[in-house]
């Protein structure tokens, strides 16, 4: 079903609060997440649409507008799936993580995290990132509607499978101003209940306090996830990691690309290049870390959370949740956490 971008901008500005699951007392160990400069200012929707890489949805719609006033109806050249279902059900274009010592830092920070309702039925395979042994971090969408979550840590193959492996329950944080419909602050912590052990295939990332600006458009990022081989699953049988190298779009070009779709990513999002569809990511990946190797970094660091796909994957780019401006908010939600 197509959505109305006058209703997507309008929902940029809505509050919206969903519920938040209550965290769980941990060892201080967590502290180490923030080891960071103290950020007093957070970078709101506002501030962030009028950065210059945040958009021209007015003069977007202003023309998408007067095309369809005109009566010619905007179109697209390539079908577009906004359930993911596609004849290439997988991550495409990337690199087969083929052995466990190919899980270097910070790939090895990868989780995957699926989600069950009440009915012990699994409703959504995600991908996250490790922070610390007792922290980690998806995409809200991926456990907005869960009862129970579990994280799976330093697997290659087959996530779903290790059961008896490094894996943990986990309680979701969401973030109070998520939207499910829009996929707005699309963002959440999870706590787990048995702290994992860190080293070989199990570490951890460090957030990235680089300020999304029009500096890092065409920069190189990269992400990783299993993406199904069944694009009619959540995940398959014989699932493998893979990481791929994307481009960060201006977020004004990838609007003006998904707005003939009826698609406009919400503020606090970047888009990722799908390279006309030889790259990108696909059911399973969304809630997955995006890295950033900053000229200074030796190894990446989480600068997003894959969010939203539209075709898995096709012309369209995909969305990631940018973590800079949510830096306040985990750190204030987890040292709430720490002394509550």
């Amino acid at each position: 079903m197509r959505t109305s971008p006058w209703i997507v901008v309008l929902a940029l500005l809505a509050q919206a609060s969903a519920g938040v699951s209550k965290g769980q007392n941990e060892d201080a160990e967590k502290i180490a997440i923030f080891d960071i400069e103290d950020i007093t200012k957070e970078y709101t929707l506002e501030a962030l649409v009028a950065d210059a890489n945040y958009t021209e949805t007015e003069i977007l719609l202003s023309n998408f507008e007067s095309t369809t006033n005109s009566g010619v109806a905007p179109t697209s050249a390539t079908p577009i799936y906004l359930n993911g279902t596609d004849e290439n059900g997988r991550i495409l274009g990337g690199t087969l993580i083929a052995a466990p010592a190919e899980l270097v830092e910070p790939l090895n920070s990868y989780i995957f995290v699926q989600s069950s309702n009440a009915a012990a039925v699994i409703i959504s395979s995600c991908g996250g990132v490790l922070l610390t042994s007792a922290w980690g971090l998806t995409a809200a969408h991926c456990v907005a509607l869960a009862t129970d979550i579990l994280v799976v840590a330093g697997e290659i193959d087959d996530p779903a499978a290790a059961v008896g492996g490094i894996t943990s329950a986990a309680t979701a944080i969401i973030h109070p101003q998520f939207v499910l419909n829009f996929l707005i602050n699309d963002i959440a912590l999870l706590s787990l209940a048995t702290p994992l052990a860190i080293g070989g295939v199990v570490g951890t990332a460090k957030l990235s306090l680089v300020k999304p600006t029009a500096a890092l458009n065409n920069i190189m990022f990269r992400t990783l996830g299993f993406g199904p081989i069944d694009e009619n699953a959540f995940l398959s049988a014989g699932s493998t990691l893979n990481f791929v190298d994307m481009r960060n779009m201006n977020k004004a070009t990838c609007n003006a690309q998904t707005a003939p779709i009826y698609v406009l990513y919400p503020g606090n999002t970047g888009c990722l290049n799908t390279a006309s569809g030889t790259k990108g990511i696909c059911n399973a990946d969304p809630g997955g870390p995006v890295f950033h190797t900053a000229p200074n970094d030796d190894v990446g660091k989480v600068i997003g959370i894959n969010s939203q796909i539209v075709g898995c994957p096709r012309q369209q780019p995909s969305s990631f949740t940018w973590i800079f401006p949510f830096i306040p908010w985990l750190r204030a939600k987890t040292l709430k956490t720490l002394t509550s």
